[in-house]
């Protein structure tokens, strides 16, 4: 397989931008009486006739504020911060213009969960050498979320092609945005998706909460949940029912990008919601890192990655009706070739080997989080697991195998919770490696 050339440098953390801070209050106050003070002192009665004609007048506007105040000093209260708003002096004037800018309100905000510091001196020498040898993926990180450390690592911050590990990212977002018991609609957005994708199986017509529809996404991988997720999502946030399915794509993956920088990744750019490849929709190791640390925060999307499978009932209505209740994708043909409706029920396996207790690389332990696969990025896997209140996550980019994808990162598991003495088990009970 041809890799493209890597056109990445290191990594960089964002830090934080430098703002002015605001004038105070007793600024804006000397600037107002410098404005008013009175004239040098002139010879003559007529100067003193003018400087107490002046005088008497800001008495009397000082006595006629201080009335006024008196009466009704919420007036003058929200008076003066409606002039300081104007210039930002003022807290009082910051919300007032919050409260005037829906799209501040609407702002989504992400706070990164840790510093995702490199640490090499975690595991001894002798270990570093065994792993570097019996870890067989191309890009590689081990993160210990009890340490908030990056304990293992390789290429961790060289750019790579996410495939189908873009969808943690579009979950967080959406999740951001829709409501787990909202009703959606497939539309013909699902016929934006690449030839030959991995779909859920969805068809124009169906209804389903987002809760379900979230499962449609982790678990089949199904890109044409990513579209339908996308493009919903983008008109809730808008408020915009009328967007066509290109620009809902278009806004939904601005906010993609925004989510993406906040939460400190600055080696990522994402082009599409479900990771079909391009040459401009790239990540890092260690981005993927702090997107899957991120994701299992969120309730509906821990929940939806540990599933090894999911069955949902559809929401029916007369459009809709079948004659049979199915579990599968594929609805019936009639005698004229044409469907005779929807299924009632869908049915998901989760891609995840790790989740599946028939599988060789099954982990009681294992969490989640994400695979993906296109011929670009190769095979990978985004996995977390858990033990007695410690959790690890493994991202295994471009791995050798589908096999060995997932053996990396039962290795990198196993060894992770022998730091506190932990015995994580896979497959046949079989350890790791061992120095």
């Amino acid at each position: 397989m041809q890799e493209k050339k890597d056109k990445s440098g290191e990594f960089v953390d964002i830090s934080g931008s430098y703002n002015k801070s605001d004038a105070t209050e007793n600024e804006v106050t000397f600037s107002r009486k410098k404005q008013l003070k009175p004239p040098k002192k002139k010879s003559g009665v007529k100067k003193i006739g003018i400087i107490a004609a002046i005088f008497v007048l800001l008495c009397g506007s000082v006595a006629v504020a201080a009335m006024s105040g008196l009466l009704n000093p919420s007036k003058v209260e929200t008076d003066d911060s409606k002039k300081t708003s104007e210039v930002g002096h003022t807290e009082s004037g910051a919300s007032i213009l919050q409260d005037e800018s829906s799209e501040e309100d609407d702002t989504l905000s992400y706070e990164p969960t840790g510093k995702f510091t490199y640490d090499n001196k975690v595991f001894s020498e002798s270990l570093l050498r065994v792993l570097d040898q019996a870890v067989t993926a191309k890009y590689v990180v081990l993160y210990d979320a009890t340490s908030d450390k990056i304990i293992f690592q390789r290429n961790a911050n060289r750019k790579c092609y996410p495939a189908s590990t873009t969808k943690m990212l579009t979950a967080i977002v959406a999740s951001k945005i829709i409501s787990k018991d909202t009703v959606i609609t497939v539309g013909d957005e699902i016929n934006l998706i690449g030839l030959d994708s991995s779909t859920a199986g969805l068809q124009e017509g169906m209804k389903m909460t987002y809760e379900a529809l979230l499962d449609a996404l982790l678990l089949p991988s199904g890109n044409d949940a990513a579209y339908t997720i996308a493009v919903n999502a983008a008109r809730i946030y808008t408020k915009n029912d009328k967007l066509s399915n290109e620009e809902a794509v278009k806004v939904f993956m601005e906010l993609v990008n925004d989510a993406a920088k906040q939460l400190g990744c600055s080696g990522t750019h994402y082009v599409t919601p479900d990771g079909w490849h391009d040459d401009d929709h790239y990540t890092t190791a260690a981005d993927l890192a702090k997107i899957a640390a991120y994701a299992e925060t969120i309730p509906i999307i821990k929940a939806s990655c540990g599933k090894a499978e999911a069955e949902w009932e559809l929401i029916q209505d007369s459009s809709s009706q079948s004659s049979g209740t199915s579990e599968t994708t594929d609805s019936d043909d009639d005698a004229d070739g044409g469907q005779t409706g929807l299924p009632t029920s869908m049915h998901w396996y989760n891609s995840n080997a790790m989740l599946q207790s028939d599988d060789e690389n099954y982990s009681k332990y294992c969490t989640g989080i994400k695979t993906g696969f296109t011929d670009e990025a190769g095979t990978s896997v985004v996995a977390s697991a858990e033990m007695d209140g410690h959790t690890f996550i493994a991202v295994i980019m471009f791995g050798e195998t589908l096999s060995k994808k997932y053996n990396d990162a039962n290795i990198l598991f196993t060894e992770g919770f022998k730091l506190y003495k932990l015995k994580y088990t896979y497959g046949a009970d079989s350890s790791a490696v061992t120095e």
